[in-house]
């Protein structure tokens, strides 16, 4: 039996075509949060990090950050308008729920403080609603960027 591979420049081209559309992808969502998720932090200081990836209805995304006692945050949840609702929480290291936003009609905003430094999880999923989805879109950026509040 003979095994054929791609050449060596196929192989690099793949590589190559692979990674400059992940790139892409992410540099549109970069764009995306700092236009469309930015402004939703308001009067609280953007903490510099832009967190965006691109999702589909029902996949999920988890992220990981650690909040300190006696500063006030907000957290803004961004998507393509053609998504679904995102539902996203916020898990302490016991895995116990501090906020879910499915309680609050899948608010994309959420100001808090934490009792105590702490690392917290941030799940995130774009719902199952596909009768809200437009024709052609699958996909689209999905940005939670963090904000303190001014003392």
């Amino acid at each position: 039996m003979k095994v054929l591979f791609p050449s060596t420049s196929k192989c690099i081209f793949i590589l190559f075509f692979c990674l400059t559309f992940s790139a892409n992808t992410f540099g549109q969502c970069k764009s995306f949060a700092k236009n469309v998720g930015k402004p939703k932090l308001g009067e609280f200081i953007h903490d510099g990090n832009y967190n965006a990836t691109e999702l589909g209805a029902g996949e999920t995304a988890e992220l990981y950050k650690t909040f300190f006692k006696g500063q006030r945050y907000r957290i803004a949840i961004s998507k393509i308008e053609s998504l679904p609702d995102i539902h996203f929480r916020l898990i302490n290291d016991n895995n116990d729920i501090i906020f879910d936003n499915k309680d609050h009609n899948y608010t994309d905003v959420w100001d808090f403080e934490v009792e105590s430094t702490q690392m917290i999880i941030i799940k995130i999923k774009v719902l199952d609603d596909y009768s809200s989805l437009t024709p052609n879109t699958s996909k689209g950026c999905v940005s939670v960027l963090f904000g303190m509040k001014k003392e």
